[in-house]
C-alpha cells in the first residue's frame, strides 16, 4: 500500500525535522493527516495521530526492514518487562522486510528518542507531594477523563487536567481552583471521624 508507506515515512521525516513526538502529532493534526495502524484483528485502520501511536511507529524496527527478537527484558531489581537498548536485543536480522527508511535513519531516530527521554526524566514529577499549598498534590484524578491532574500555582493554586492536551494535542480538559476542593476534602474527613477519634487525635497532639 503506497499510501501507508508514504505516511509512515512522513512520520519519521517529520520527527527528524521537528525533534519531538508532540510536534509530529501537532503537525499531523494541523494538516488533517491520519496514521495507519492495525486493529486487534489485523485490519488496517486510519486513526488520528497521538503520542502513543507516533511513538510506536518510531520505535518499530520493522519499518527499517529489521527483524528483532528480544526487544524487552526484565532489568535486575524490577518485576516488569521494559524495552532494552538496541545493543542488548537478542536477535537482529537486517533486510528481513521491505524497508521504508534506512537503518541509519532508524538509528538516528532512536538516538533522538533516547536523548529526549533522558531530558524528560530530569524534569518529570513522579506524583509525590511537593512544597505548595494544595492538599491533594499527586493523588487527584480528573472526573471527566480519568487522568491524573497536575498542579499549577500561576494565578493561584489549581488542579489542571492536561493529559489529553499533552498526549493528543487536544484542548485542555479542565482546571479547578484547589482551595474549594481542598476545603471539601477536609470537611468530609472530619465528618467521618467520631468524637472519640477526635479526642484521641487531640491527646496525641498534646503528647508530641
Amino acid at each position: 500500500d503506497r499510501e501507508v508507506q508514504a505516511r509512515l515515512s512522513l512520520v519519521f521525516e517529520t520527527y527528524v525535522a521537528r525533534g519531538s513526538v508532540s510536534k509530529v502529532v501537532r503537525h499531523f493534526h494541523r494538516h488533517s493527516l491520519l496514521v495507519p495502524r492495525r486493529d486487534t484483528f489485523g485490519t488496517l485502520v486510519w486513526n488520528r495521530a497521538n503520542n502513543e501511536s507516533v511513538h510506536a511507529i518510531l520505535r518499530n524496527p520493522a519499518y527499517a526492514g529489521i527483524f528483532v527478537y528480544g526487544r524487552t527484558g526484565i532489568p535486575q531489581g524490577s518485576a516488569a518487562r521494559k524495552p532494552l537498548p538496541m545493543e542488548q536485543w537478542k536477535i537482529v536480522v537486517d533486510d528481513r522486510y521491505p524497508a521504508y527508511i534506512s537503518r541509519e535513519q532508524y538509528e538516528k531516530v532512536q538516538k533522538m528518542l533516547k536523548n529526549n527521554y533522558a531530558e524528560y526524566t530530569k524534569r518529570q514529577s513522579r506524583g509525590v507531594s511537593r512544597s505548595g499549598t494544595a492538599l491533594l498534590q499527586g493523588i487527584v484524578y480528573c472526573g471527566v477523563c480519568g487522568h491524573k491532574m497536575m498542579m499549577q500555582y500561576k494565578g493561584g493554586a489549581r488542579y489542571v487536567c492536561n493529559a489529553l492536551q499533552v498526549q493528543n494535542c487536544a484542548p485542555l480538559c479542565q482546571h479547578i481552583l484547589a482551595d474549594a476542593v481542598d476545603a471539601r476534602v477536609v470537611g468530609a474527613f472530619f465528618e467521618v471521624l467520631s468524637p472519640a477519634e477526635l479526642n484521641l487525635y487531640a491527646e496525641a497532639v498534646k503528647e508530641e
